[in-house]
């Protein structure tokens, strides 16, 4: 019988994409073959911070820098850690841990020594600034001249007057935008020679608590300015101090821009119904496979529009933090979108699942984020057809089925009314928790467990999330799921029914044994 071992490197390297560090870390410490094989790939993205601990050692980092080809610098790293060059960087991330900033080594790397890191790797093609220092000119004249591979820029935080120019013409090269909070001097417009004929993906996000910086307007200038973008795949929109250009958006398809768009995200609540539903029947394209509305109200004529022209495309469909979505909306979109990957709606009943024409036709679903509700009129043997359908989604990887989500996403209005008192499914397990189930198609009555046990098919779950308020769960279901969903990695929504301290040991040790992390 052939062995692991047995196996070339090569097929081990291909194991070692789908582990997570602790299993890796438990691989190396086996047997020689796997330490010498599985080390690079630990080395190959590496985290260098400094937040309540200290970073690795710059010495040892030193050793292994022909194994880095991905890595985070916090901003509380001193300056030996810019000196040292690493000959594969291609993936570059500044990332500022939260509160750092009240840290006492916050920023002990001057900007310049941050322009001299960066000449010395000219093969970035993806660099990451959250960093709360400004760069100086320097440093985008060296990304605009020497990375000549730059392909994703993500940024946040503030540009000068000075660095506008080699800013701009940095992400002139770049196909893959993202500008979280980022501000540039009102005076200093976008360089009108830049065409931006690279860019695929465009994303603009300002959080609505930031209302003491404004935008000013140049998100609006550089839409304008990408209209020659024939290449553009996804457009982004989520900031909420300048309104979302829904007439400029339509004025582009008209003159035939942005052929290839196939995402669009919006986050604008003050887009009106008429103007939503003129940009999705205004996309040349006519195929939009990704489609979230953040925050606003999804009315009628947005609807229709997306189920009449874009039903058969969709893959992701994000309508969690919205108003206005139905449970029946929500089952007509399981049911109809047989492409889907990725669906965010507020909830659905139960009565709804169940008086379905037809099953759900969504079989390629990987994640599903929806509250199902139980209104108080249901008959008892409907819990079974429920989990018997979610049952039958095999590639599900998260599943959310909490009432909020999103941590009180709506914030104008009220959760919904209609799910406010609602009971949602039960996931204990119990041996008399049989359901008697409608076959509507035939007639016939079927028995169906009620209860978690159904879902022994979902082998692929990875993440679940459930009403925690609602649920009283203990040791059987922990050990149900650790036996049965064996990728499974993260719970949230707790275990009430675990109160004894002998029972609290238990768990910790079952977590701990199968890599699982709980949350309340």
């Amino acid at each position: 019988m052939t062995m692991i071992l047995d196996l070339p490197e090569e097929i081990h390297l291909l194991i070692v994409e789908h582990l997570n560090a602790r299993a890796i870390y438990a691989c190396i410490r086996t047997c020689r073959t796997f330490y010498r094989t599985f080390v690079p790939r630990l080395w190959s993205d590496l985290s260098v911070k400094q937040y309540k601990r200290e970073p690795i050692n710059a010495d040892l980092v030193r050793a292994n820098t022909h194994l880095v080809e991905a890595i985070s610098y916090s901003s509380t790293l001193t300056d030996d850690y810019y000196t040292i060059v690493y000959p594969r960087l291609h993936t570059l991330r500044f990332d500022t841990v939260y509160a750092e900033g009240n840290e006492p080594t916050n920023l002990q790397v001057t900007p310049l020594q941050k322009v001299e890191f960066a000449h010395h790797h000219p093969s970035i093609r993806k660099l990451i600034y959250h960093h709360k220092d400004t760069l100086p000119k320097e440093f985008w004249e060296v990304v605009e001249t020497e990375w000549t591979e730059l392909e994703s820029l993500e940024m946040s935080g503030n540009v000068e007057d000075d660095a506008v120019d080699p800013f701009w013409r940095a992400c002139d090269r770049a196909k893959t935008l993202y500008f979280s909070h980022l501000y540039l001097p009102e005076s200093v417009p976008i360089l009108s020679t830049l065409s931006f004929q690279h860019l695929q993906d465009l994303r603009i996000k300002k959080y609505p608590w930031q209302k003491w910086t404004p935008h000013r307007m140049w998100p609006i200038q550089l839409l304008e300015q990408v209209r020659g973008s024939e290449r553009l795949r996804r457009l982004a929109w989520d900031v909420n101090d300048i309104a979302f250009p829904a007439r400029m958006i339509m004025d582009a398809f008209a003159e035939d821009c942005w052929p290839d768009l196939q995402q669009l995200i919006i986050g604008d609540t003050t887009c009106s119904d008429q103007d939503l539903a003129g940009v999705l029947e205004a996309v040349t394209s006519r195929r939009l496979a990704v489609f979230e509305y953040a925050n606003g109200k999804l009315g009628p004529l947005t609807y229709k529009c997306l189920q009449e022209r874009y039903f058969r495309h969709l893959k992701d469909l994000n309508l969690g933090k919205c108003t206005g979505v139905t449970s029946a909306m929500a089952q007509e979109i399981l049911m109809e979108c047989t492409h889907l990957v990725d669906f965010d709606a507020p909830h659905i009943f139960v009565r709804d699942i169940v008086k379905a024409s037809k099953p759900w036709g969504c079989s390629k679903i990987q994640t599903l984020v929806i509250y199902i509700a139980k209104q108080p009129d249901d008959e008892a043997g409907w819990d079974g057809l429920v989990f018997q359908q979610i049952s039958k989604l095999r590639r599900l990887q998260s599943m959310d089925l909490q009432r909020d989500p999103h941590c009180s996403y709506f914030e104008e209005e009220s959760r919904p009314e209609e799910i406010t008192d609602l009971a949602t499914l039960d996931f204990r397990l119990d041996a008399r928790s049989k359901a008697v189930a409608v076959d509507h198609s035939g007639g016939n009555e079927r028995g169906g467990v009620a209860d978690i046990r159904c879902w022994s098919s979902l082998v692929q779950l990875k993440e679940l999330s459930f009403d925690g308020d609602r649920q009283t769960l203990g040791m059987d279901e922990l050990v149900w799921m650790t036996e049965h969903w064996r990728d499974l990695w993260c719970v949230c929504g707790g275990f009430k029914g675990i109160v004894s301290p002998e029972d609290c040991i238990i768990r910790d040790r079952l977590c701990l044994q199968s890599g699982l992390w709980i949350f309340d």
